[in-house]
């Protein structure tokens, strides 16, 4: 079997899907997708799901290292989204409560930005009388959009 190369600068429907969306520019294709993403679960230390992620790192309470199968093309040309999910106890562990603060996930910023990997921690908020903290969710999510090398 032959390996060949596809040419196009628009991806077009056969007019099965309904609504005014029946094409896309290649370029939004490229440049305007996911290039790397993972679903943690830090309580079991599993990865549920994953893309251009070799590995990920647990580095301690909340804190984690997703380094890319595919390197981006720089360190600082990207944007990383987090998320979280807290799970534990249904709901009713230390990250829960209508008077904490909000919880949430963000990049790490001791740590250089690099065009390898990204290192990222997931915390719950400060309540009146208690401090919030880095903590391990049942769902850890980080996505990062940017333009790989």
């Amino acid at each position: 079997m032959a390996n060949g190369t596809i040419a196009f600068d628009t991806l077009q429907t056969s007019g099965q899907i309904t609504g005014t969306a029946k094409s896309v520019d290649t370029d939004y294709v490229v440049n305007g997708s996911v290039k790397s993403w993972v679903n943690y679960d830090a309580i079991s230390q599993v990865t549920h799901g994953s893309f251009n992620q070799s590995s990920l790192t647990d580095n301690g309470t909340g804190d984690f290292t997703t380094t890319y199968s595919n390197n981006l093309s720089g360190a600082q040309d990207k944007c990383i989204m987090f998320g979280i999910w807290n799970t534990t106890d249904n709901g009713s562990s230390d990250a829960a409560g209508d008077t904490r603060g909000p919880s949430g996930g963000n990049q790490r910023g001791a740590e250089a930005s690099a065009t390898s990997k990204v290192r990222y921690t997931a915390h719950y908020g400060a309540t009146s009388g208690d401090n919030g903290a880095l903590f391990d969710f049942e769902g850890n999510y980080c996505s990062t959009l940017g333009d790989l090398a």
